[in-house]
């Protein structure tokens, strides 16, 4: 007989092998995953202090208002991240990635702790399925059929289920995993009501088992249904594994709705965040956002060195703030009160000049001496002038200048004073 293809055989792909990895990551502990003390959102949010985000709400409004709305818990897709927090990052950008401190202060916390199964009991009815608190065995809930329905055909629940296990794993709920996928196991491939499931229970749920003996011997289960077993003293030879009429059936029937289903609302995305179009939006205008404020963040410190140095050396922050027109202004008034300083500083230089000129003609006069005939006597002058009439001459001119300076440089200061007034603030 021709050896048929199981559910059990890996699809050798690219996406199979980040499949792999992935849960062996998680199996494993995440081995070498920092834990960031300051990030508590989870924590804060299971303690009833938080409301997730965007548009959720407190984890006890999520038991009031929401248990039971299927519709929409189907269709809302942020919450799912703050109900089931695990160590991987989500698409929903608002919820934090779970640390260790924050596992520890939810099982601490008697309140927070109990909320826990509350949440998986919450998304187990949603499914159509029951929990046993004391065993975590699954059964039937009274609207079983329309929920199987539903999730038969509503495949981005499929990841949601993955997430929950995970995070059941991470609160010390691992054996609680098990009856899951024993019960989707039976319900898929004994009883045929959850046939879609099979391929993601098979390659995803199981996988989240950490216990090599327990994924083993669900994996032997699977094996002995496609065989056709169905004797407790026959084991199935796995050489010649060939799957049942009643498994191929099924398998087949699965691809064939999943086909189906494409074709009237187009392909199912990977992940559920993903299949709604808002949060991809959401998502672009933040990291817009993100880059926007990064790039100010940058160029406000590329300034500070510049600020710094500036006002080091007594210019204020203010001039850097002004406008180009502003600064134009202050540069102009700046401008002409130089070109007026020039101006009073030349007619005083004239006026020194002028009292020079005068008390040397008055020292000329008193000693009889023709000015014209200065320049051929030889007199000390000619080596060394007087050092007297020097010092006189100096002194008076000294002593004009100081006159002339004074008055002059009080009605420059007034007319400098009177202009810086006048004139409009730059700032």
């Amino acid at each position: 007989m021709k050896k048929k293809k199981s559910v059990l055989d890996d699809d050798k792909t690219y996406f199979s092998g980040y499949r792999h990895n992935d849960l062996e990551q998680y199996r494993r502990g995440y081995p070498g995953k920092k834990d960031y003390k300051d990030l508590k959102d989870n924590l804060k949010f299971y303690k009833n202090e938080l409301k997730s985000y965007p548009d959720g709400d407190y984890i006890e409004n999520f038991y009031k208002d929401w248990w039971g709305d299927y519709e929409r818990l189907e269709r809302h897709h942020g919450y799912i991240q703050w109900l089931f927090p695990i160590r991987e990052s989500g698409m929903n950008f608002h919820a934090q990635e779970l640390q260790c401190h924050e596992i520890n202060g939810i099982m601490d916390d008697p309140k927070a702790f109990e909320r826990v199964l509350k949440s998986y009991e919450m998304m187990l009815d949603f499914y159509g399925m029951e929990l046993d608190k004391k065993t975590g065995r699954i059964t039937r809930a009274e609207n079983w059929k329309s929920r199987f329905q539903h999730l038969n055909r509503s495949y981005h629940n499929y990841l949601r289920i993955t997430r929950i296990l995970k995070f059941l794993g991470e609160f010390g709920y691992e054996n609680y995993k098990r009856p899951f996928v024993e019960f989707v196991l039976e319900e898929a491939m004994e009883h045929g009501t959850l046939i879609n499931t099979l391929e993601s229970c098979v390659r995803y749920w199981l996988e989240t088992i950490k216990s090599e003996k327990d994924r083993e011997e669900l994996k032997d289960y699977v094996r002995k249904i496609e065989s056709g077993y169905n004797s407790p003293d026959v084991e199935a030879d796995d050489s010649e594994l060939v799957s049942s009429r009643k498994v191929d059936k099924m398998i087949e029937k699965s691809n064939e709705n999943q086909k189906e289903f494409s074709k009237k609302n187009g392909p199912e995305e990977d992940l559920d965040e993903a299949s709604n179009a808002e949060w991809k939006r959401k998502e672009e205008e933040m990291k817009k956002n993100s880059q926007k404020e990064g790039k100010e963040k940058s160029e406000s410190e590329a300034l500070e060195p510049e600020k710094k140095n500036k006002a080091d050396t007594g210019v204020t922050g203010e001039k850097l703030a002004r406008s180009d027109k502003e600064q134009k202004d202050v540069d102009r008034l700046l401008k002409d009160e130089e070109e007026r300083m020039k101006a009073s500083n030349a007619r005083r230089e004239t006026a020194m000049e002028e009292e020079m000129e005068t008390a040397t003609e008055r020292g000329n006069a008193g000693t009889g001496i023709n000015p014209s005939e200065i320049d051929r006597k030889e007199t000390p002058m000619e080596e060394g002038k007087d050092t007297t009439m020097e010092r006189d001459c100096a002194g008076t001119r000294i002593n004009h200048s100081e006159v002339d300076t004074s008055r002059q440089t009080g009605e420059d200061q007034s007319d400098s004073q009177r202009t810086l007034e006048n004139s409009p603030s730059p700032v």
